[in-house]
């Protein structure tokens, strides 16, 4: 784990950034306290990452499990039968 202030981190982004490409967490201070951390993200991890931090999905989960709860969900298999019924009805 490295540590770099913000005027390190506006001289040298990119060598901060190659290093937490080679797995390093960089911890950004402002005047001497911690106030962010740069860490390793890649096309595996990002869909937890955004899972775990972003306020709009983790409402609708949380939403959709008290759906769950509540009885209001429709088996997909029901949802579908129900789409195709409509388009023959259409034609």
């Amino acid at each position: 784990m490295r540590f770099a202030n913000i005027k390190e981190l506006q001289k040298d982004a990119s060598g901060i950034i190659s290093s937490v490409e080679k797995g390093e967490d960089v911890i950004i201070t402002k005047r001497g306290k911690p106030a962010a951390v740069i860490y390793p993200l890649t096309e595996e991890t990002i869909e937890d990452y955004m899972i775990q931090y972003s306020p709009a999905i983790r409402k609708k989960i949380e939403e959709g499990l008290k759906e769950i709860k509540q009885g209001k969900v429709v088996p997909l298999a029901d949802l579908l039968k129900a789409r195709k019924t409509k388009k023959r009805a259409e034609i």
